[in-house]
């Protein structure tokens, strides 16, 4: 039974991490920045970011 709260306590890590990295992204910040703030791997910010359209400014 605690391995199980273990996991949904990850998985919403994992999602709370994964959109700060959107709003970041959404916000103008680099992905060098991005992975600074949030402290993942780069890999993942790249996997997450790229899907975004490029804003001119």
């Amino acid at each position: 039974m605690a391995n199980e709260k273990q996991r949904k306590e990850q998985t919403t890590d994992d999602l709370l991490r994964d959109l700060l990295i959107v709003q970041l992204g959404l916000a103008g910040l680099t992905q060098h920045q991005i992975r600074e703030i949030v402290g993942v791997d780069i890999h993942r910010v790249n996997r997450i970011v790229k899907h975004f359209k490029k804003v001119s400014k």
